[in-house]
């Protein structure tokens, strides 16, 4: 029997429109509703560029979907100019879908150590719905918040934040979605934390930001239906992700006394030497010092007239000196799996009728990473398949 819910499934997982697959197959826009809607099923020809264009193997499509919506449009973050396409938050809930489904599958055999997330998730939101005694203003809350979580996840150093993050139990890929979006984050139905970054070459600084705006969304806004915000309501909890992210990159009383040392307040390149240091951009940096009532309203001003001289707003120093971070916990969740022989590649991809490169885009691995493990067989060690991630076993 053919399933048409799996040919949808993976159309929107590759982010194809019904139009835009059946051009790639030669047939109607119709003829493919047809398909997903089990009204008519595809030629044997068609099962094949749909095997080829989807990397699955021709079974998938006669096989019961295997994925559980756990994932809504109302509780995905995305930027302001992205919120309106409603069709692109359809297809990446799908995505979700199969991320999450997969990562379980991974973990189950994994005694992961415990995670952070949670409990920092429940202090935040604590104080951000129910506020505190001594604070009461939103900038206070805001600022309080992100001294917490810094505190919590133990950030030293910014360089450290993503994979400190990978740590406190958010799962964090990377995928292609275009110039136009550059991160979005979600708590599933599951209670699992995501956040998905743009692949698009963006400054390492920069993807610093977008991870701690995405933090603040995950630990502040998990209660508000997104998708029903008007356009003023979303930029404010749009500027509570950038300040939380702000305060939370860049702590005021250390910040403060390293101001102190700038020369040149209203010059850009006075800033390269702190951009090192707190891994932001120049102008994240001149921002909070502006707010911080540490540059005049003419400093200001200069400041971005200079911006503009050097050509700095898309492009500034260093950006291409510091090296960009990917995420690395699920490569690694991978690697142990299969290199504990906890899984066996060939059978875990026949289980779900899938091809190598399939799971490979899926998780953002990168091509070939996984092919060691191709002719791997099954060992089971001491009668137990759960071997503790943490080298503690904790």
């Amino acid at each position: 029997m053919f399933f048409g819910e799996q040919l949808q499934n993976v159309r929107e997982l590759k982010g194809l429109s019904r139009k835009d697959l059946a051009e790639l197959v030669n047939v109607s826009e119709q003829a493919i509703w047809q398909y997903e809607n089990q009204y008519t099923v595809p030629k044997f020809e068609i099962v094949n560029e749909f095997k080829r264009i989807f990397s699955v193997k021709p079974q998938f499509f006669y096989s019961k979907p295997f994925t559980k919506n756990i994932s809504t449009i109302e509780h995905i973050a995305y930027r302001a100019e992205d919120r309106e396409s409603r069709k692109k938050a359809k297809m990446e809930t799908t995505y979700l879908d199969f991320v999450s489904h997969f990562i379980f599958e991974f973990e189950f055999s994994v005694d992961a150590p415990q995670s952070s997330i949670y409990s920092l998730r429940e202090a935040s939101e604590k104080l951000y719905y129910n506020g505190d005694s001594k604070v009461t203003d939103k900038k206070s809350i805001l600022q309080h918040l992100a001294e917490n979580a810094r505190s919590t996840l133990d950030i030293q150093n910014n360089r450290d934040l993503l994979y400190k993050l990978e740590m406190s139990g958010i799962s964090i890929l990377e995928k292609n979605m275009g110039s136009h979006i550059d991160a979005y984050s979600t708590w599933t139905k599951e209670e699992r934390p995501f956040i998905i970054l743009g692949n698009i070459k963006k400054s390492s600084v920069r993807r610093n930001f977008d991870l701690a705006h995405e933090l603040g969304h995950l630990l502040m806004h998990r209660l508000i239906d997104m998708d029903s915000l008007s356009k003023d309501e979303h930029k404010v909890i749009e500027k509570e992700a950038n300040d939380f992210a702000s305060y939370f990159l860049i702590p005021e009383e250390e910040f403060v006394e390293d101001f102190k040392q700038i020369k040149k307040k209203s010059n850009p390149y006075s800033y390269v030497e702190m951009k090192m240091k707190y891994m932001v951009s120049i102008i994240a940096l001149e921002y909070r010092a502006y707010k911080l009532g540490l540059l005049s309203y003419e400093e200001n001003r200069y400041f971005y007239a200079s911006l503009n001289k050097y050509k700095m707003r898309q492009k500034e120093p260093l950006d291409e000196d510091i090296p960009v971070v990917k995420p690395g916990k699920i490569r690694a969740l991978l690697n142990f799996v299969f290199e504990n022989h906890l899984l066996v590649l060939n059978d875990f991809l026949d289980k779900y009728n899938i091809e190598l490169p399939f799971l490979e885009s899926l998780l953002g691995i990168d091509e070939g990473f996984l092919t060691k493990f191709k002719a791997t067989i099954r060992e089971d060690y001491y009668g137990s398949n759960v071997i503790p991630l943490s080298p503690s076993g904790n």
